[in-house]
């Protein structure tokens, strides 16, 4: 196994260049392949009004949550997003952009969840199988994927929320 040495100066120099790069705009992207797939987060003023909060959904209009939901939204991180529609927790990567929020491949837990909310994780497949338009309006979170629209609501206990 052979290691790789970087003269100081040009970990410095390195380090200096991202700093500034993120000191410029309010976008920057990070590339990671620790498990032999890419992966690209984009981090935006867009995402920024997202992390660290939780969104629990007050109305639904289109196709209902199987079980009455509700559907609850987390952004624990930039690129992660962590839903429940009221059966098992699923997490991931999320991409957000000004008007996109797109969910990328998403783990769960497995539990059998008795009906009717048995049907509450493919609703939420469903619903997350292409990108969804959004908006922040104050606390109100609006997700939209065509025929169904989604309000959610901010929880004000959550950090980072006055």
């Amino acid at each position: 196994m052979a290691t790789l040495i970087r003269p100081l100066g040009t970990v410095l120099a390195a380090g200096a260049l991202v700093f500034g790069a993120m000191a410029c705009g309010n976008s920057s992207t990070a590339s990671s392949s620790g498990d032999g797939t890419a992966q690209s987060v984009v981090k935006t003023s867009a995402t920024n009004a997202l992390v660290g909060k939780t969104f629990t959904s007050t109305s639904v209009d289109g196709a209902a949550i199987p079980g009455g939901g509700p559907l609850m939204l987390t952004f624990p991180e930039p690129g992660r997003v962590s839903l429940t529609a009221g059966c098992n927790r699923h997490i991931g990567p999320v991409t957000v952009d000004k008007t996109t929020l797109t969910i990328g491949e998403l783990a769960s837990t497995m539990m059998a969840c008795p009906p009717p909310k048995d049907g509450a994780d493919a609703w939420l497949a469903d619903f997350t199988d292409q990108p969804l338009k959004w908006s922040l309006h104050g606390h109100e979170l609006t997700l939209k994927d065509g025929p169904r629209t989604v309000v959610l609501i901010a929880d004000t206990n959550a950090a980072g929320l006055p």
